[in-house]
């Protein structure tokens, strides 16, 4: 090789590094593409054969037409502005993921569109594309003709439609634009940086600031060196789908680095993408300066998504929706059926251990299970959850119970964690088996007292046992009362108090139930309760009424014909019966 061959190929090389060293895998001839880099390959290749079917000329004579009879797109930058000093919410319309599957797959776009535009979103991000996500541009398109029809109706502004997708050429931009889009996502990890700075000049000229999505801090500074104004950080590693709920913070120093001031007004401002499921993640993002949040599983499994927003917004008392509910599918013995449960929204799976059920799971099957559930959740280990301070415990049982009531929601409602229900079992038997399988929390089902709770090596539910009347619905031995429940009560020790039917000498499983009375009698006294024995779709919603339980926990009324084995139907009937009644319980008080 000549010497100037030798400089050329250097020239190329650096250039090279220059245009695609943020990109996963650069330089290793090894690299397996990763799930985000097969979608954006597909996507150039539906680009090609979008065009042999839409040319670019009819796109832009559709823009044309767009907008004459619905006016010029909004600012995204403005509008995000317009919400200061309240953080701007995007809410998201998704029917499906990659990482999660099926999320809605039969909902219609413009009727949840409408849901989230009438409490004050601030962007609607709809997924548009069709393969891995369900989703179609006539989605968008529908979004943005009803919020706009609505916000005429009301003199209101409307929420900007942000196409969210792969966007890998100037097409899809004007495709973008010819179906009512007031913004696009480009997201960094994907774009050259020529290629994003075209794309970003293409949005520009045709009346739209785009939205730069980075999650890494080599992919901001590209994003910064191409000028973007409105940046998007993304929690979630799309090549992964790991969450990493620092990187907002993390990427943000890269912007501070260099004199530049984000905010509702600033230089740039920055959005919190992905991972956003509660308030305290809004007023955690609202301390760093953060503008605008996407939240779009969260929402899309919501009751009532309208409440979830007021919620994240802080104008709903208490965060009752988002918090004030918590469901448990028990005894699991499939990985099938625990991802099944995950996707529906449970917050605890449950694996059995004790030795006379028939649900009973071996460590090997409950470490499947535990292994699906974290690949769902996106985290790695167990579950850290940290108890209240002792000072709860001496304030008596209603202070101790509520704040780990407070702390097992928080903590399960990105990621359900895993229960092992054990039964007079050696604690030493508890210990090594939830260390072996990976359980965040045990529950003891049997005589094992209150004390033991604290020597099992993860948060223990505690089980207390309520009898029927011999007609198996009845209200039960006088002695078993509300009042006896709560005087037996130890702060301090268990994490939650669960009650189960008791039936002659059978503890759970049985498919009795105990009066719900005695429930509500205790919820009434402030400790929160998870009720268990019975429950099923069809008759949850009447349970959360009557009981005014925290929590509720299915088995055997969410199977089939055989035990341990989960209707994938009834477990979703049963928990999306369970929100709408915790719902319609926080609405109505």
């Amino acid at each position: 090789m000549s010497s100037a061959q030798a400089t050329d190929t250097a020239a190329a090389a650096a250039r090279e590094q220059q245009q695609r060293g943020h990109f996963l895998g650069f330089g290793d001839p090894n690299h397996k593409p990763s799930i985000l880099q097969q979608i954006t390959e597909k996507r150039y290749r539906d680009v090609e054969e979008a065009r042999h079917l839409v040319s670019e000329a009819t796109l832009l004579s559709q823009i044309a037409s767009f907008d004459a009879q619905h006016g010029a797109p909004l600012d995204l930058y403005e509008r995000i502005a317009q919400t200061e000093p309240q953080m701007a919410i995007a809410a998201e319309f998704k029917r499906a993921s990659p990482s999660k599957g099926d999320i809605a797959p039969g909902m219609v776009a413009a009727e949840q569109g409408l849901l989230y535009a009438s409490v004050g979103a601030a962007v609607l991000s709809v997924l548009t594309e069709p393969f891995w996500f369900k989703g179609t541009v006539q989605d968008m398109r529908e979004v943005r003709e009803a919020t706009q029809a609505q916000a005429e109706a009301s003199r209101a502004s409307r929420p900007a439609v942000l196409r969210k997708d792969f966007v890998v050429d100037e097409y899809m931009v004007l495709e973008a634009r010819a179906n009512g889009a007031d913004t696009v996502l480009l997201i960094v990890a994907i774009l050259e940086v020529d290629q994003l700075k075209r794309l970003m000049a293409c949005c520009r000229a045709h009346g739209i600031e785009p939205l730069v999505e980075v999650h890494t801090d080599a992919e901001m500074e590209v994003a910064l060196d191409a000028g973007a104004r409105v940046i998007g950080v993304n929690s979630r590693n799309l090549h992964t789908f790991k969450l990493d709920m620092e990187a907002t913070q993390r990427v943000s120093r890269i912007a501070a680095a260099r004199g530049i001031r984000w905010g509702h007004r600033g230089d740039i401002q920055l959005a919190a993408l992905s991972g956003i499921t509660g308030p305290a993640e809004v007023d955690a993002f609202r301390a760093a300066g953060v503008s605008m949040v996407l939240v779009g599983e969260t929402l899309m499994r919501a009751a009532d998504p309208r409440e979830a927003i007021r919620t994240l917004l802080g104008q709903q008392p208490g965060g009752a929706v988002l918090t004030r509910q918590l469901a448990k599918i028990c005894g699991v013995t499939r990985a099938e059926d625990a991802l099944a449960a995950a996707a529906a929204g449970a917050n605890l799976i449950g694996v059995i251990f004790a030795e006379r059920s028939k649900r009973r799971v071996s460590v090997e099957a409950a470490r499947e299970i535990v292994a699906a559930v974290r690949a769902f959740g996106e985290r790695s280990g167990v579950k850290a959850l940290a108890p209240p301070p002792p000072e709860a415990a001496a304030a008596g049982a209603a202070e101790w119970f509520t704040r780990w009531a407070e702390t097992l929601t928080e903590g399960s409602r990105r990621t359900p964690l895993v229960v092992g229900v054990f039964q007079d079992q050696p604690l030493d038997h508890v210990r090594e088996t939830a260390a072996a399988a990976g359980l965040d929390l045990v529950q003891l089902h049997g005589d094992e007292g209150w004390d033991a709770c604290a020597h099992c090596g993860v948060p223990a539910l505690r089980v207390v046992h309520v009898p029927t009347s011999p007609s198996g619905e009845g209200e039960g031995d006088a002695a078993v009362t509300a009042d006896a429940i709560l005087a037996a009560l130890r702060p301090g020790a268990a994490a939650a108090v669960l009650l189960d039917t008791s039936v002659g000498g059978a503890r759970g499983g049985t498919g009795a139930v105990f009066d719900h009375a005695l429930a509500a009698r205790i919820e009434a006294a402030g400790v929160p309760v998870i009720v268990a024995g019975g429950l099923a779709p069809g008759g949850v919603g009447a349970v959360v009424a009557a009981a005014r339980a925290w929590g509720v926990d299915a088995s055997s009324g969410v199977e089939g014909e055989v035990p341990g084995v989960k209707d994938a139907g009834k477990v979703a009937a049963f928990l999306r019966e369970a929100r709408a009644a915790h719902a319609a319980l926080a609405r109505d008080g």
